[in-house]
């Protein structure tokens, strides 16, 4: 019986990478807490951010992230435990370089309206954003680097039989990266690098690291 319980232990071990989430916020926080306090910081711009208008429409999609990510991480650990555990090294991998990338290199943005255009729940949800984050930590944009992941996750797996789920997933992570621009919360440039270090990540996790559990 002792030993039947160790190997279903060693069986569901993967389960226990959720502990990375807790980690990641008490990072993220301790980051927001540091960087505001740096005299100087550089500034995350480019021209074209002068040419997108703030919608606060886009803040549905922006906070649809969070669905995202728990959904894909919810069903993956329960129906696909290996393509779970490779989404999940993706999101350590990324989330922690994005940390410790912000510590090293302080940066932030100077996008957000000092005043909105219009007053509405939408405004006050880009309000409640403004107020939990602030506008440092900014490249990558783990917003970005997320959906990506997400993404990523969705079209890897063989578990989901409905074909429209996949395309779906990658359109929805589309939408939610522009959506941080429409709502002033990153600069292209912050989109920019997260779909590079996505592109990054996606070789090591998916090919080599793959490659690894498949002989184990």
């Amino acid at each position: 019986m002792e030993k039947i319980k160790k190997e279903q232990l060693k069986e569901y071990r993967y389960v226990l990478l959720v502990l990375y989430v807790p980690i990641y916020f008490a990072g993220f926080f301790l980051v927001e807490k540091l960087v505001p306090a740096t005299a100087d910081y550089w500034v995350s711009y480019c021209p074209a951010d002068d040419l997108i208008p703030f919608c606060e429409y886009f803040v549905v999609p922006y906070y649809l992230w969070y669905v995202l990510l728990f959904t894909v991480g919810i069903y993956l650990m329960i129906k696909d435990p290996r393509q779970f555990k490779l989404y999940m090294y993706c999101i350590i991998i990324g989330f922690s370089f994005c940390v410790i990338f912000c510590v090293l290199f302080p940066n932030g943005q100077d996008l957000r309206p000092a005043v909105f255009p219009r007053d509405n729940f939408f405004t006050d949800m880009v309000r409640a954003i403004y107020t939990a984050d602030t506008n440092t930590n900014v490249i990558p944009s783990v917003h970005v680097i997320g959906a990506i992941f997400a993404a990523f996750g969705v079209c890897s797996t063989k578990t989901l039989k409905k074909t429209w789920l996949k395309p779906g997933s990658v359109f929805l992570a589309a939408l939610i990266s522009i959506s941080t621009c429409f709502i002033k919360q990153h600069s292209l440039l912050d989109v920019a690098a997260g779909v590079l270090l996505a592109g990054i990540i996606y070789p090591i996790v998916y090919i080599f690291i793959q490659k690894r559990m498949k002989k184990s």
